[in-house]
């Protein structure tokens, strides 16, 4: 029963979005269109409207901004105190596109939306802790703004239009070919999409799950159902072919199917089949503290989890050292955190993001090829590029 009213709740939600979202008038044409209400769309939203410009925001979802509401598992880690080039794939171009002030421009843009933050291991979240903060004070500004969001509304179609560009809409999946936006200007911040931005002549990668937990294989006598739901503080290594990729520092999360937390989502973004994870579970620890420590114990239970050293079996802290699983691929990719992929950096101006062979077509966020490790990295890019993109937009 409990199960049938959680359904039942979720349906009569998404039926009351819809209907609210069909209220919404979506006008027959503006200076700025935004493909795509989550967090980059609605902050391009945000500066274009500001700047001046009519904007609508058209959403595939029955609500604008519901993304936001599952990062950092609800509580929205919206940015980083360290937020260094060099946790990009594309370093060149973010630091071109964000420039030095690009952390308090984000906190800037934050605190003009009224939004109080604080501090965990130079991880910001809501002070409330809850991402549905940060998505109400963005839809809060962006009303206040004038911006008109428009959920439920896919962009069907792109083409070229005298001026600008046509907009075939589809409500709730349903194309109607004689609804459709006329826009002087696009800015597409949605993910995926290679075939609507194909159709302008732009070349976009293949979209992958990113930032997600990996399947991996386990040593023969480990059995990773016994570990399930343990975690463990470890340094961890990705190997190929015997030589060292990355190394990350962190907890650990063992699950039947392989490995996932922090450390393990941050190596997915370089990870490949047949890679090797090798978890230091001592985390460096001299092999002279740990043998003390083991015979002042008696045993490994005050250096590792008693469930962990039960099942590494005999030679327990030998292991620990050097634990090796060897990866299979990403696991669980609908959870993922990120999807990499998407829109080809060369052939945007970073000082504008407007594509450098289509006049008045512009790219933010999860729309361009750019991810970022754990840590709000993903999200700072979504918010910086989104402003960026957004005023530039207005300007024409």
């Amino acid at each position: 029963m409990a199960r049938q009213a959680r359904k039942t709740s979720r349906s009569k939600a998404r039926e009351e979005a819809l209907a609210a979202a069909a209220a919404v008038h979506v006008p027959a044409s503006c200076d700025v269109a935004v493909i795509g209400g989550g967090a980059a769309g609605l902050a391009a939203a945000i500066a274009a409207a500001e700047a001046g410009a009519r904007v609508v925001v058209l959403e595939r979802a029955p609500e604008c901004g519901r993304t936001i509401l599952a990062t950092g598992n609800g509580r929205c880690n919206f940015s980083n105190t360290e937020l260094s080039w060099g946790r990009y794939n594309d370093p060149a171009f973010v630091e071109a596109v964000c420039g030095p002030h690009f952390g308090p421009d984000v906190l800037d843009f934050f605190e003009d939306c009224g939004l109080a933050w604080v501090e965990e291991d130079g991880r910001l979240y809501p002070l409330s802790r809850q991402a549905s903060s940060v998505r109400e004070v963005l839809l809060a500004r962006a009303r206040r703004a004038g911006v008109t969001l428009a959920p439920a509304r896919e962009a069907a179609s792109l083409e070229r239009w005298e001026g600008g560009y046509l907009i075939t809409l589809a409500f709730d999946s349903q194309i109607d070919p004689k609804r459709g936006v006329m826009t002087h200007r696009v800015i597409y911040a949605a993910g995926g999409g290679e075939e609507l931005t194909g159709s302008l002549g732009l070349t976009c990668a293949a979209n992958e799950p990113v930032l997600c937990s990996l399947a991996c294989v386990a040593p023969d006598d480990v059995s990773l159902e016994a570990l399930d739901g343990r975690r463990a503080h470890v340094v961890a290594r990705l190997l190929r072919d015997g030589s060292e990729v990355a190394v990350e520092t962190g907890e650990v999360l063992f699950r039947p199917y392989g490995l996932s937390g922090i450390v393990i989502f941050d190596l997915s973004r370089l990870a490949r089949a047949k890679d090797v994870i090798s978890l230091d579970l001592l985390c460096g620890m001299s092999e002279g503290k740990a043998r003390s420590l083991e015979a002042a114990a008696g045993g490994c239970a005050g250096l590792l989890d008693p469930a962990i050293v039960e099942a590494l079996g005999s030679h327990a802290l030998e292991r620990a050292r050097d634990l090796r699983f060897i990866v299979s691929g990403p696991a669980e990719p609908e959870r993922a955190q990120v999807t990499r992929g998407g829109l080809d950096t060369e052939q945007f101006n970073p000082a504008t993001l407007e594509a450098r062979d289509l006049p008045g077509f512009f790219a933010c966020g999860e729309a361009l090829d750019v991810d970022g490790a754990c840590g709000g990295f993903n999200l700072a890019w979504a918010w910086k590029s989104g402003l960026v993109a957004g005023r530039a937009a207005a300007r024409g």
